[in-house]
C-alpha cells in the first residue's frame, strides 16, 4: 500500500524490485504535481506482468487517469504512460465510502484544499492510521466531521507545512500550521502524530525548530514528530 507518488516513490520502487515485489496499491490523495509526479519513475511499472492499481478522488477538475496521462504527454516525459510495460489501472473512490483493499478497511475523507483532494484512514488488525496531507484546518469547533474521522487513530499524519506566523500570508493555499495540526490531534486523542508536508523552503533544522516551539507550551503528552525520508513507525 502506497500513499500518493510524489518523487520518493522512485527510490521505494527500486527498492520493490530488489525485494522481488513487482505489483503495488496506490491511493492517491489529488493530483497536484507534487503528489503525482514520481510515478512515470516507478520501476514496478516498467516490469511485463506487474499490475499497478491506482486509486483517487471521484468528481475532481479531471478523471484520475486523464491527469496521469497528461504528464506522460511526449512534451514532458519521452514514454507515454499506454507504453509501460506494467498493467495499470485506475479506479476513482467517493469520500465517505469505505472499501476494503488488501486486508484493509479504507475510509476516505474530503479534506480543505483548493481541488478535490481526499485523506484516508487505513484499519486493520485492531490498529489504525490517518493520512491527511494537503488539508487547511478550520476552528475546531467548525471540524465535527474530520474530528470523528481521526478519532483516536494510533497514528495521525497530517498536514503542517507553515509555522502558525507563515499560515497567516498562505489563507486558502490549503495547508496547515504545526499548531492547528497539534490541536487537532490533542481534541481526537491520537497516539501519535506525524508532521507532514513540510514547505520546501524549510531546512532541517527550520522543521526541529517548528517542532519544538508547538511542542513547548503543553508539554508532551502527545508523541508528535516531523515526518522523514527513510522513516519507520510501528503501530
Amino acid at each position: 500500500m502506497i500513499l500518493d507518488s510524489g518523487s520518493g516513490i522512485a527510490e521505494l520502487g527500486d527498492a520493490l524490485i530488489e525485494e522481488g515485489r513487482r505489483d503495488a496499491t496506490i491511493l492517491v490523495t489529488h493530483t497536484h504535481w507534487d503528489h503525482i509526479q514520481g510515478f512515470p519513475y516507478f520501476a514496478p511499472a516498467f516490469e511485463p506482468g506487474s499490475k499497478i492499481r491506482i486509486m483517487g478522488p471521484r468528481g475532481s477538475i479531471k478523471p484520475l487517469e486523464e491527469a496521469f496521462v497528461d504528464q506522460m504527454d511526449p512534451a514532458y516525459f519521452p514514454l507515454r504512460l499506454d507504453q509501460m510495460p506494467a498493467r495499470v489501472e485506475f479506479v476513482e473512490v467517493s469520500a465517505e465510502r469505505p472499501f476494503e483493499l488488501d486486508g484493509m478497511r479504507v475510509v476516505p475523507h474530503l479534506l480543505n484544499h483548493p481541488i478535490v483532494t481526499f485523506g484516508y484512514r487505513l484499519e486493520a488488525d485492531g490498529r489504525s492510521l490517518v493520512y491527511a496531507t494537503d488539508n487547511e484546518l478550520l476552528a475546531l469547533d467548525q471540524e465535527l466531521e474530520l474530528r470523528a474521522w481521526v478519532e483516536s487513530t494510533d497514528l495521525l499524519i497530517h498536514d503542517a507545512q507553515y509555522g502558525s506566523a507563515e499560515l497567516i500570508g498562505h489563507v486558502g493555499w490549503g495547508h496547515s500550521s504545526l499548531d492547528g495540526a497539534l490541536a487537532l490531534a490533542r481534541a481526537t486523542g491520537v497516539a501519535r502524530l506525524a508532521f507532514f508536508h513540510h514547505d520546501p523552503r524549510h531546512s532541517d533544522e527550520d522543521i526541529d525548530s517548528l517542532v519544538a516551539d508547538a511542542l513547548a507550551p503543553g508539554g508532551r503528552e502527545l508523541e508528535a514528530f516531523a515526518a522523514a525520508e527513510v522513516g519507520e513507525v510501528r503501530l
